[in-house]
């Protein structure tokens, strides 16, 4: 039976539900945590300051750089490695402390297939003062610390928001189709695959939908449907007990078959083997 992947809850000795904390202390109190795949009921914000070691996220390998902000939401898998030397701060808060799903969302979900943004000497300095004053609040007294901590949170996940669109110049009617486009494949991925299907849900052509996609994220329409079953079925296989022939099924696909060639096509290794190999 295979093992489920561990999904850690918030836990927080002032039950704020925000915590600010850094990479060494993390490491102190939860090496074995950090080491091994695991899911968390809340948010991260990961800020490296200097380039060591590596982070899983969703089952792809990234190099830690100095200037590297991750963005893990409580969906996404990811570990460590090598984090021995890496120094850097942590922000960790639920949605129920921000209440502002709708900023929440326009900047983890963005991060789905591209979880980390890079910041520029710049940038950096204005994140250093701003996590600078989040620490002073944090460790105050104040009696409202909470409401000082949420507005300090929402500038800081304004100014990501502001950071990637300006990365991907994302202020154009294709952002906002890709970001539809995204919410559709979500709700439909497992009965429709087809670009044709969530084209028309948007009233664009396919060669419209494929354009807007393309300019986005640098991909065809129909490779970031691919990616996102591929994924769905990647999280299935580690984080149930359900065979890979209950997968396909669960995923949409009329025969196992089909689904096996289509991930092995898509990873270079069957659904069993990358079970095995991620136990």
């Amino acid at each position: 039976m295979n093992k489920k992947i561990p999904k850690y809850k918030f836990k927080n000795a002032e039950k704020l539900e925000f915590e600010l904390t850094s990479i060494a202390s993390i490491f102190k109190k939860s090496k074995s945590k950090l080491y091994i795949p695991h899911r968390q009921d809340f948010y991260g914000l990961f800020y490296f300051t200097n380039s060591k070691g590596s982070h899983f996220v969703d089952f792809k390998e990234y190099e830690i750089q100095e200037g590297h902000i991750f963005l893990i939401s409580n969906e996404q898998i990811h570990f460590f490695k090598n984090i021995e030397k890496t120094e850097g701060k942590i922000i960790l808060f639920t949605s129920s402390f921000l209440d502002n799903d709708y900023l929440i969302d326009q900047v983890f979900e963005t991060a789905i297939f591209n979880p980390f943004l890079f910041l520029n000497k710049e940038q950096r300095n204005y994140f250093d003062t701003l996590i600078n004053q989040i620490k002073r609040i944090y460790v105050s007294d104040k009696k409202i610390k909470s409401e000082i901590l949420k507005k300090y949170l929402e500038i800081i996940l304004l100014e990501i928001l502001q950071s990637n669109q300006e990365t991907l110049n994302l202020k154009n009617n294709n952002y906002l189709r890709f970001l539809a486009f995204k919410k559709d494949i979500k709700d439909n991925f497992k009965s429709q695959k087809k670009v044709k299907f969530y084209a028309n849900k948007q009233n664009i052509s396919p060669k419209t939908l494929n354009l807007a996609v393309r300019q986005t994220v640098d991909k065809s329409a129909k490779q970031f449907i691919n990616e996102y079953v591929i994924l769905s079925a990647k999280r299935l296989l580690i984080n149930s007990n359900l065979t890979s022939s209950e997968i396909a099924y669960e995923l949409g696909f009329d025969e196992p078959t089909n689904f096996t060639k289509f991930f092995k096509k898509a990873e270079k290794i069957s659904p069993t083997m990358f079970r095995k190999a991620h136990k």
